[in-house]
């Protein structure tokens, strides 16, 4: 008889409390989406004191001095058929960005005049800028520390109040949350293989196209996306960028139908520096010194001015130590992206994400209308934000938490140099915003910062010599306010001899002042320096009204409609002159084509109505005089 064996029976297991895969991907969205949110709620909080501030810079020429923005949504039709600064006194643009200006217009058409509305919508567009940005940085790196570093980075930044506290630049805020959508619905579309997805991409995409042109540098970095961050087995994919390819040549056809009969021409000296290099040589090594100083200002954001025109960055060549240096550090990055193209990914994509996206503000591969500006940095910086979001992340052993309370238990001393970076920045952003309340305190607090930008003098000589900035004032503070206007434009064309806009301001100034003299020789300064500048020749024509020469009046206002067939506010004050010579019906020819040319020009309205009724028909004058009032029911 064989021993019984002995049954062993399995011993049970010690209960495991672990979270089912499906509860624990709930749990990493829901530690995702605070995170997200704490993002988005400090790019909203650092902005939040901006939402008082008025136009300011740009701003006028796109929005509250543009007669086509100032139409309403009744012109989007014309703004995705015309050039982004049409409608703004004499500017012809080479730039297409409609999405943003019919977003003005619509905004115009509820609140005019008002930029509240304007400054709001900026502010939301950069706090969902924040949220959408730790999602795409999530895709890229499965490491949740790095995707709220790096996004927390890249909003606290002060860089960016050029572009959140100027209207305007709503286009970069727009492009680059549209390019980022775009990117997350390319891993979709690639990940989980549905057309859908690659139709959003290309969506996206073609909207942060027509917000800003420099979108197209994204065409660069789509592939470098699905190469370092796409499944092993889908690296090869690059079918979808060749949608997104198509979606560009689409664009660039547009742009082109619309703005092909824009004359191309270079940029002054007093908008782009570079133009004033002799040689080559000096315009390539200027151009890698301001492309060490993007890299200054992204490392340490101090000090903070709206404007580096000529001179403020001297022409240098290439024995010049500034360029050197810069030579060598962005030859020491390149080398870094390219070493560790293998081994880091995330160091490698950011470098170069850097390198593509200042490209085309860098004046070397193209000639652009800038040769400097903060605002060029806003997507550029993002590159920085990764690489400094990776580099914390290593401080710490984990990549992904699932709880609030170990993600801030494991990331403690990452967490502590970030936040205090972070408050730097914030406290540095919140103080420039007040910069950014009006023209007056921009340019009156950057023109000790940039004192040998010829631009900086100008255009804080140009806003005090404006009629606003003495109206109810008493003689003496009118005259000293126009004395220091006329001595900041002196500046401006002692940096830059050849500034006609200067002259042409300074003989504006000099004819309030009722010193007409003085204020003819300015004109035929600004004449010398371009003859064919119709408003110059419109203002010198209002000064010999103002004077009572009238023949030479009707021989300049004519000179300026030949220039510029559609100058509005020349075939108005003809019609002022012909109404002041009692030739009626000339005038109401000349106010009604001003009135074509501009449905949103009030004084054309008034004048008309006081034409007619010096005419006698009461009932043409009232409507007229009506429709004036109702434009501008302060004024009329």
């Amino acid at each position: 008889m064989q021993p019984k064996k002995k049954e062993v029976r399995p011993s049970p297991r010690k209960a495991v409390h672990e979270k089912p895969k499906a509860d624990q991907q709930k749990t990493n969205n829901r530690l995702n989406i605070l995170l997200a949110l704490l993002v988005a709620i400090t790019g909203f909080a650092l902005y939040v004191n901006t939402l008082g501030h008025g136009f300011v810079l740009d701003d006028y020429s796109v929005i509250n001095e543009n007669r086509i923005t100032r139409q309403g949504t009744e012109s989007i039709g014309t703004i995705f058929k015309t050039s982004y600064r049409s409608g703004y006194y004499l500017v012809n643009d080479e730039l297409y960005r409609p999405l943003p200006k019919a977003i003005f217009a619509t905004l115009w058409e509820i609140a005019p005049n008002n930029p509240y509305p304007g400054h709001l919508l900026n502010v939301l567009l950069y706090a969902l800028t924040g949220f959408v940005l730790y999602f795409f940085l999530f895709r890229i790196f499965s490491n949740t520390f790095f995707a709220f570093a790096a996004s927390l980075l890249f909003i606290a930044h002060p860089l960016h109040t050029e572009v959140v506290a100027n209207i305007k630049s709503m286009d970069e805020i727009l492009a680059f949350l549209f390019c980022i959508l775009s990117g997350i619905f390319l891993f979709k579309c690639i990940d989980e293989k549905k057309n859908s997805y690659l139709l959003l991409s290309s969506l996206f995409y073609a909207l942060a196209l027509f917000s800003k042109e420099s979108s197209i540098t994204f065409l660069a970095v789509f592939p470098l996306l699905i190469y370092f961050f796409s499944k092993e087995g889908e690296k090869k994919n690059y079918m979808p960028v060749l949608t997104l390819l198509c979606t560009a040549l689409i664009f660039l056809g547009i742009r082109h139908s619309v703005l092909k009969d824009i004359p191309n021409g270079l940029p002054s000296i007093a908008d782009n520096l570079l133009m004033s290099a002799k040689i080559p040589a000096d315009k390539f090594a200027t151009a890698v010194l301001i492309l060490g100083m993007y890299i200054k200002l992204v490392s340490f954001p101090h000090p903070l001015v709206f404007d580096y025109s000529f001179n403020q960055i001297p022409v240098v060549g290439m024995s010049d130590g500034g360029f050197v240096i810069s030579l060598i550090i962005h030859i020491a990055l390149l080398a870094c992206a390219v070493m560790q193209f293998r081994k880091n990914k995330i160091i490698s994509f950011a470098i170069l994400f850097y390198f593509i996206s200042i490209s085309i503000y860098a004046n070397i591969f193209l000639i652009i209308g800038s040769s400097f500006g903060e605002r060029f940095l806003y997507i550029p910086l993002l590159g920085f934000a990764m690489a400094c979001g990776y580099l914390l992340s290593k401080l710490n052993s984990k990549t992904i938490t699932d709880k609030l309370s170990s993600f801030l238990n494991e990331n403690k001393i990452a967490l502590l140099i970030t936040v205090g970076v972070c408050s730097a920045y914030g406290f540095k952003t919140v103080t420039r915003n007040e910069d950014w309340k009006s023209n007056y305190s921009l340019f009156s607090h950057d023109v000790s910062l940039s004192p040998n930008s010829t631009r900086t003098h100008y255009y804080y000589g140009n806003l005090l010599a404006k009629p606003e900035m003495v109206e109810g004032k008493d003689s003496v503070y009118t005259d000293s306010i126009r004395t220091l206007a006329l001595s900041e434009l002196d500046k401006a064309v002692a940096i830059y001899p050849k500034f006609g806009d200067a002259y042409n301001q300074m003989g504006m100034t000099w004819d309030r002042k009722k010193n007409y003299q003085k204020a003819l020789e300015s004109y035929q300064k600004a004449i010398g320096t371009n003859e064919n500048n119709p408003m110059v020749y419109n203002n010198m024509a209002t000064l010999y009204f103002n004077t009572g020469q009238y023949d030479e009046a009707f021989k300049m206002f004519d000179k300026a409609v030949k220039l510029k067939p559609d100058y509005a506010e020349a075939y108005m004050n003809m019609g002022s002159t012909y109404g002041s010579t009692k030739q009626y019906d000339n005038a109401i020819n000349c106010f009604l084509k001003a009135i074509k040319l501009d449905p949103q020009l009030a004084q054309a309205y008034y004048f008309l109505g006081i034409t007619y009724r010096f005419k006698g028909d009461e009932n043409n004058a009232q409507a007229y005089i009506a429709k004036a009032h109702k434009l501008d029911p302060k004024k009329y």
